[in-house]
Formats: structure tokens, C-alpha cells, sequence
């Protein structure tokens, strides 16, 4: 298992190979064009072969590098955006290649048009490395010993807990056998043709008809256990793109054999045939399309629990099934190089098929039989003694070890088990050392054993307050050590939704808790509400409204306290069902019209229905109130109400200042309450953009230590408001966390938000928090810009 970390470790050392040699290779083609010089295409076909070779080593190792990114807590995001490109770029390149070994280098318009794609298809690939740079440079990324530089969001704690169910398991092994069933009926039919060369007119129609059947099979049926047919985001999904690609080269190279069968004609003899030029024979279409198929396996990416044990198992099974089928490629095309040995190859392509087809009839979704693990139960019996979360497993060939851990006490139990049964197993030890990682950085912890010897506990007091973290131990199975490396433990509050089912509700308050069903939230116990993956940019639903009286006053005046009401109404009739979110009915956001002011306060509910409050505006001038209630069911509705303060009797009338929001010029300063204390703004992406989740994390230190005695405000460690330029955007954010905190609880340094910004522009935010029996707030003005794409694309694309 240490080989994973191994192959994680060499992706960045090796992804410049790939760089230089695909530019080097395209380089020499272009110069090949304008000289007409055969040598340099030789040089360019030659450097371009190289380069994709190094660039599928290049991405299976990256691979293994997202595997402990993702566990390590680098955002989720960020990994899809590197990923997304190293696909496209990965796959264009494979095509390319293909398309370049057939070419001639006299087919000078080809090799022009495969140039200037082939340089924009490294234009995705420097984009791929940018990414990566990004989650090395910003992120800390492989940084050996450190914590990851990131928030840690309910989208990234759903990605890391999701597993894939047992029935999704069994059948695509299901489809891997009956892929291998075929290609082992295939490989019989070459094996006959070959041994039994005057048979093979009668066989020669089986090969076709059987890639046809497959690929067409595999196209409709591979990713059933995911997506139905009609689910568009097999669209978006790589994994189900990459088995489309391949089934599409089988039933190709079907078709396009039957339809050779079905238009022979008898040739004249060669006295009387005409020269004429063969450019691509028949088998070297096969074998391209061998060295395609066989690539293509090699970007194998698991798109469903990619955290997961289970996917590092199918990544090794893929690369050593791609490295089969790149190895059938290469004897086909030596046949047509070596006629001498032709017999011989023909034979080495015959036995690599028998080899691929044992390899899909042994298939399984987990770690390979042949690395020494094979089969194993990869549920935890249910952790907490209901349902609601299973425990991590470790795979240890014969048998598996189990984690338990409670948040509450931060205790730690491991348990030895059968590799397919619940029936504990002792093992020849006193005590086991655990090493969790939070981060790239690893804690040990000693666990003693019970009186079973297959029963470890012991405590973790860091491990208070933990979202997710990793583990593996080192265990004497068989006579030797055996490290083991445990599924990501993720909170279990955060409740994934299966990946074959679709997340049809989510809480009001935290985007990031959904369900498949009705119900309340895990974490504040609010009723889910219907999905929506984009807010609305209206600041209420249809048919709301809130109406507000200044308690009959003629004029509001600065410095005089005024009765402010506000009723809710609904279709016309007063809305008394309101409920109660961190402690209030209803939130009122006051502030100045130049932004200078800000307050937050609540209305107390009237026994007529409204809520009424009585409030001192600190000085003349125009303000916005903004008001949030949420009815019973529904989300947070929210009204603009702008009102004028004039000046008492004897004062004169404020000068008008007009709205210019200057960017604050560093993220960290002071806080505006407190001085001695600074906050520091993080984004996350670091630039935030329109249109996309923002999740954002404000990290509170005092004289260079961390605060880390924050109090529950409103039932929350801080709260945000974030307001356009034009007052017409408002974002009242909460933070990300999966308790509600008590009373005595105290927080920091480090709170995290989640936002959407509708729109591009320049906003305020203000972030709001308790200390030592006192509010602070520290205020900040950014800019917010647009992506590159159109929003709706980019979360289309990021959106698995």
C-alpha cells in the first residue's frame, strides 16, 4: 500500500517530461513543414510518443496524488479544475498520437492541421499544470509535515464520506466479467484463425460481430449502476465519458470489420491491377485502436467515491488491464513490421488477449488479487449504534481492521475482523500505533489491546472538533508488517447521498446538507426545503412581502428613538408562522447609505402578529433596512427598505455623500472594534467569481497567536454580510459549522463561510463576532469577478 503514496509522490516530478517532450515533438513537426524535412518528422513522431508515454505515467501518478490531496483536505474544486484539464488535454493527446503514427510525412496538409490542433491541445495541457501549480502554491498541496491551506466545505466532507453501495459494486464487476467473457470469445476466435489458418474464412465474421455486440453493450449498459439513460450528468461525468469513448472503439472497429466482409470483391491478378497506394492497412487501424483503448485506461479517473480504498484498487487494475492492451497494440503493429516473426507475434497477440480476458474475468471494486489483498467486506458494522454512519475499513489481505472514533470523548477503537464476516480475529500484538493524518502531517497515537488481542482503543484529545481526518497502522498479519491505510472518517453529520440517487432537498440554512428524501437537517434540525442549485437573484419569493410603520411618526429623526414595525405578509395575508433561526424570528440589518454604519438587530414579536423594535439611528441621512424572516417550510425571505433620517429641529442637513467602495488593500488588518486583534479574509477559490459556491474563512489571531476563545453569538461563532455596491445584493452567510455550539463553547481561530454571488461587482462584507462578553466586528470591501466560461457551464462541469 505504500507503493500508492509512491506513485503520489512522483507526479511532481514527473509532469515536466511530458511538457518539454510534447513541445519539443510539435515543434519538430512544425519545422518539419516549413523545411519539408523527413528527419524532423521522425524527431517530432518520435518526441510525441514520448511525451504521451510520460504523460499517462505522468497521470496515473497524479492520480494517487489526488487520492491523498483529497484526504488531506485540499478543496475538492480546486482538484476537479486540474483534473478536468489533464483529461482533455491527456485524451486529445492519446488521439493525436494515434492519428500521427499513421500519418505519412508526405501528407503535408494532415500533418499542418495535426500541428495547430496538436498545439492547442498543449494549451490545455499548460492550463492542467497551472491548476496543479495553484493547489501547490496556494493550497499546499504534497507540502510534506503540512496542513492544508484550505476550507474545509460540506461539499468536500460529502465527497470524502461517499462510498458506493454494494449493488453498484456488484454490477459493474458484473459488466467487467461479461466484457471478459467476450474478449475471451474473441481471443478464441484469433486463436482458431491463427492455428488453423484454413479455417479462418469460416471464423472470420466472429471477431467483428463480437466488438460490434460489445461496444454497443458497453455503451448503453457500463454505467447503469450510476446513471439512468436519461440522466444528463453522465454528460459531465469522466469516468462514463471515458467508457463511452471505449465502447465506441469496439463497435467501430465491429463495423467497420463487418462492412469489409460484407463489400469484398475478387481482385484481379496483380498483372493486371493497377498500382496504387495503401496508406493504412487493416491491422494497423486494429492495432491504433489497441493503443487508443489500452491509453485510454491509463485515465481511468473514479468519479464516484474517489477517496475511497475502493478506488485505488480499480486504479491499479486499469493501469496493469492498460498496459495489457497497449502491449496487444504493439504485437499487431509488429506484425506488419517484421513479416519474418510474424507467426510469433501473432501468437504474443493471442496470449496478451488471454491475459486481458483473465484480467476482466477476475475482475473486482476494491484491490487487485494480485498485489495480495483481493475480496474483502468493505462496510464497518454501523459505528454509532443506529443508522446513520458506517465505520472506515482497512484492507489487510486476510483479514480487515475497522475504525471507531466518537467525537465526544475523541476515543479511538480499532477492530480486527475476518476480511468478510463480523468474527473478531486476535492479533500477535499489545499495542498498535495509529498514524492520523490531518494534512500531510502525521500524529501517532498508541492503542492498547483488550483482553481479545482483536479489540485496540486509546484517545485522541487533538481530535477535538475534527471535520474528517485519515489513518493507517502498520499490523503483523501472516508473519510480517502490513501497513494499512483506513477510508477517510468524515463526520457523521454530513449524510451522503448514494451516487446512484439524485439530491432533491437540502437544508435552508446549510447548502451543503441534502437528502434524497423530505426531512430536517442534521445539523440545525430546520425542515429540508426543495433543491436549488443556483439562488434565486429576486431577494424574496412571489407573493411575500413586508410591510413597515414608523409607529406614526411624521418624520424619522437621527438621535431620537423610533418605533419601527415591521408585518410580514403572504398572497395578501398577514404570515404569523414564522420561525425561529439563531435565536430570532427576524434579523434586521441596518447601514448607512454610504456603507460607513452597520448594525444588526432583532424586532421582538407583537402579540397582533408584527414584530416591533425601537431603534435610535445615530445620524441623518439615508439607510437600508434590510429584513430576513423565514416562514415555516420555506427559505429565508428577504426585503429592502430604504429609509430617510432627517435631522432634529436646530441641525443642519447632512451633506450628501455619494457611495464609493475603495477595495481594502490587504486581506488582514485590524479589527474594527478591536485593534489588538487582527482577522485575516482567505477565498476560496482565492479570487472569488460570480456565479459558483464561495466558500470563504476568516482566521482571528491577537498579538500573533491564534483567538481561540470566541463565544456563540446568536447561535453561531460569527455571522456575514456581504452588500453590493448598488445595495441591491445582499448575502447574510453563516458558518460552516456541524454543531449548534452550547453555551460554553468557544471557537477559532479559524471560522468558515459558504456564499454565491450572483453577480460580478464590488461588495462590503461585514463579519460579526463575540469575545469575552463583547461584540466585534471587522469589515472588508472586495472585488468579485466573473469566470472564464459562462457559470452555468463551469458548475455543469464541476458539478459530478
Amino acid at each position: 500500500m505504500h507503493f500508492w503514496q509512491f506513485l503520489g509522490d512522483l507526479h511532481p516530478k514527473l509532469v515536466q517530461f511530458p511538457l518539454v517532450l510534447l513541445l519539443a515533438g510539435l515543434s519538430f513537426d512544425a519545422c518539419g513543414l516549413l523545411a519539408r524535412s523527413p528527419r524532423c518528422h521522425f524527431a517530432g513522431r518520435v518526441l510525441s510518443t514520448a511525451g504521451v508515454c510520460f504523460l499517462l505515467l505522468a497521470f496515473v501518478c497524479g492520480i494517487y496524488a489526488e487520492i491523498w490531496a483529497g484526504r488531506a483536505g485540499i478543496p475538492q474544486e480546486q482538484i476537479e479544475w486540474h483534473e478536468l484539464f489533464a483529461n482533455v488535454a491527456s485524451w486529445s493527446f492519446v488521439l493525436l498520437t494515434a492519428w500521427r503514427i499513421l500519418l505519412k510525412e508526405d501528407s503535408r496538409r494532415a500533418l499542418a492541421v495535426y500541428t495547430a490542433v496538436g498545439f492547442c491541445a498543449y494549451g490545455l495541457l499548460v492550463a492542467a499544470g497551472t491548476f496543479g501549480g495553484r493547489l501547490v502554491f496556494e493550497y499546499g498541496a504534497a507540502v510534506v509535515g503540512g496542513r492544508a491551506n484550505d476550507v474545509l466545505t460540506l461539499h468536500d466532507l460529502n465527497v470524502l464520506a461517499t462510498r458506493q453501495t454494494d449493488a453498484n459494486l456488484r454490477y459493474s464487476e458484473l459488466m467487467h466479467h461479461v466484457a471478459g467473457w467476450l474478449t475471451l470469445a474473441l481471443t478464441g476466435s484469433i486463436a482458431a484463425r491463427t492455428l488453423l489458418p484454413s479455417r479462418a474464412n469460416k471464423l472470420i465474421w466472429v471477431g467483428p460481430l463480437i466488438l460490434l455486440a460489445g461496444g454497443v453493450g458497453l455503451f448503453f449498459f457500463a454505467d447503469l449502476d450510476l446513471y439512468r439513460l436519461t440522466d444528463l450528468r453522465q454528460l459531465r461525468d469522466r469516468e462514463v465519458q471515458l467508457h463511452k469513448v471505449l465502447a465506441a472503439v469496439l463497435a467501430t472497429l465491429g463495423a467497420l470489420g463487418l462492412y469489409r466482409l460484407r463489400h469484398r470483391v475478387v481482385e484481379p491478378p496483380a498483372a493486371e491491377q493497377k498500382p496504387k497506394r495503401q496508406l493504412v492497412t487493416p491491422s494497423q487501424v486494429v492495432a491504433v485502436m489497441a493503443l487508443i483503448g489500452g491509453a485510454m485506461l491509463f485515465t481511468h479517473v473514479h468519479t464516484v467515491a474517489p477517496f475511497a480504498n475502493v478506488a485505488a484498487g480499480v486504479y491499479i487494475a486499469h493501469v496493469v488491464m492498460g498496459l495489457v492492451a497497449l502491449g496487444v497494440g504493439v504485437a499487431r503493429f509488429a506484425e506488419d513490421a517484421a513479416p519474418r516473426w510474424r507467426r510469433s507475434f501473432a501468437l504474443l497477440f493471442v496470449g496478451l488477449m488471454f491475459v486481458e480476458s483473465g484480467l476482466l474475468i477476475t475482475y473486482n471494486e476494491g484491490l487487485p488479487w494480485y498485489i495480495g489483498y483481493g475480496r474483502y467486506q468493505r462496510w464497518g458494522t454501523f459505528a454509532d449504534g443506529s443508522r446513520n454512519a458506517r465505520a472506515p475499513i482497512a484492507p489487510y489481505g486476510p483479514i480487515r481492521a475497522q475504525l471507531d472514533f466518537d467525537p465526544r470523548s475523541q476515543g479511538l477503537v480499532v477492530s480486527i475482523k475476518d476480511r468478510f464476516t463480523e468474527r473478531p480475529v486476535p492479533i500477535p500484538a499489545k499495542q498498535i500505533n495509529l498514524r492520523i493524518s490531518r494534512g500531510y502531517a502525521e500524529t501517532g497515537v498508541l492503542l492498547d489491546a483488550d483482553a481479545s488481542g482483536a479489540r485496540f482503543s486509546g484517545r485522541a484529545p487533538f481530535l477535538r472538533n475534527a471535520l474528517a481526518f485519515s489513518a493507517r497502522a502498520a499490523l503483523p498479519v501472516g508473519g510480517k508488517t502490513t501497513m494499512g491505510y483506513f477510508d477517510p472518517w468524515v463526520t457523521p453529520a454530513v449524510r451522503p447521498v448514494p451516487p446512484n440517487r439524485v439530491a432533491r432537498f437540502q437544508c435552508p440554512m446549510h447548502d451543503g446538507i441534502v437528502s434524497e428524501a423530505p426531512g430536517v437537517c442534521a445539523l440545525c434540525g430546520m425542515p429540508l426545503v426543495a433543491r436549488r442549485r443556483v439562488p434565486s437573484p429576486a431577494l424574496h419569493d412571489p407573493g411575500y412581502d413586508l410591510r413597515l410603520d414608523a409607529g406614526g411618526a411624521a418624520a424619522v429623526l437621527a438621535r431620537t428613538p423610533v418605533q419601527l414595525r415591521f408585518t410580514p405578509f403572504f398572497d395578501g395575508n398577514r404570515l404569523g408562522d414564522l420561525m425561529i433561526v439563531h435565536q430570532h424570528p427576524l434579523h434586521l440589518i441596518v447601514v448607512s447609505a454610504d456603507f460607513d454604519f452597520y448594525d444588526h438587530v432583532h424586532p421582538a414579536p407583537q402579540p397582533d402578529g408584527s414584530l416591533a423594535l425601537s431603534y435610535t439611528f445615530p445620524a441623518p441621512g439615508p439607510y437600508l433596512l434590510y429584513a430576513e424572516v423565514t416562514p415555516a417550510g420555506r427559505r429565508a425571505q428577504l426585503f429592502r427598505l430604504p429609509v430617510t433620517v432627517g435631522a432634529p429641529a436646530g441641525d443642519p442637513d447632512p451633506p450628501a455623500r455619494a457611495r464609493q467602495l475603495v477595495p481594502s488593500p490587504s486581506l488582514s488588518k485590524p479589527v474594527d472594534s478591536d485593534p489588538s486583534m487582527t482577522a485575516e479574509l482567505m477565498f476560496q477559490p482565492r479570487t472569488p467569481v460570480a456565479g459558483l459556491e464561495t466558500h470563504f474563512l476568516v482566521r482571528f489571531s491577537r498579538e500573533g497567536a491564534p483567538v481561540n476563545d470566541l463565544e456563540p453569538y446568536l447561535g453561531a461563532m460569527a455571522h456575514g454580510v456581504f452588500i453590493s455596491e448598488d445595495s441591491n445584493v445582499y448575502l447574510h452567510c453563516h458558518p460552516e459549522q456541524l454543531t449548534s455550539p452550547g453555551a460554553d463553547a468557544r471557537g477559532g481561530p479559524d471560522i468558515p463561510f459558504a456564499t454565491f454571488f450572483p453577480r460580478p461587482g464590488r461588495y462590503k462584507l461585514w463579519v460579526q463576532f463575540q469575545r469575552q462578553g463583547r461584540l466585534g466586528v471587522v469589515s472588508y470591501v472586495v472585488d468579485v469577478g466573473s469566470t472564464v466560461l459562462p457559470a452555468a457551464v463551469v458548475r455543469f462541469l464541476l458539478d459530478d
